[in-house]
């Protein structure tokens, strides 16, 4: 099985397009995932006319067709309970060396950039970070081309997919070049 991680902003791309992730990805084949960052940033989204629905949409898939995958480690200080990056026993899965080398990597070229804005949980380019580390052994979904975490894992040899280099024309045909490509029916680009 394939696990594919989508960065935050395929369900945006998904909930405007109507799309039904499992028609492309279907759960024999895929494990659709996102990361606890991934679950930071649905959390922090703002509760406004769009993101009401948007949310009802992510929350609608998470759990049965969706999993949310939490990386093992112990509790960071710099935190708070609610707040910790990673998980613990019987929660977190384990990293490999290689994960966590990439983690480091990016780390040092995009880590550090504070928050956003005040009352957010991650700091700039932490869940791209995160994914970017994760597409070592997994695959990654975006629409999150400008040269950032993600453009430098895949430079790296990470699986990531930027949707949109896939086609000229960004409609629901991206997602299954997508997945014919993770599951090695065309050359990756």
């Amino acid at each position: 099985m394939k696990r594919v991680y989508l960065d935050n902003n395929v369900w945006d791309f998904a909930y405007q397009n109507n799309i039904n992730l499992l028609a492309y990805f279907p759960l024999h084949k895929f494990s659709l995932a996102i990361s606890k960052h991934g679950r930071f940033e649905i959390n922090q989204m703002p509760n406004k006319p769009y993101t009401v629905g948007l949310k009802k949409y992510i929350f609608s898939l998470l759990g049965d067709d969706v999993e949310e995958v939490h990386t093992f480690g112990f509790k960071d200080s710099r935190y708070s309970d609610d707040e910790q990056r990673s998980s613990g026993f019987g929660a977190g899965a384990f990293s490999s060396v290689f994960e966590n080398n990439e983690r480091r990597r990016l780390n040092a070229l995009f880590g550090g950039q504070g928050k956003r804005k005040d009352g957010l949980i991650l700091n700039k380019q932490e869940a791209d970070i995160e994914l970017g580390a994760l597409s070592v052994h997994n695959y990654v979904l975006t629409l999150d081309k400008k040269p950032g975490p993600l453009k430098s894992a895949s430079g790296n040899g990470g699986n990531v997919i930027f949707l949109n280099e896939l086609s000229s024309a960004l409609d629901p045909s991206v997602l299954q070049q997508a997945a014919d490509q993770i599951d090695g029916k065309i050359s990756s680009i």
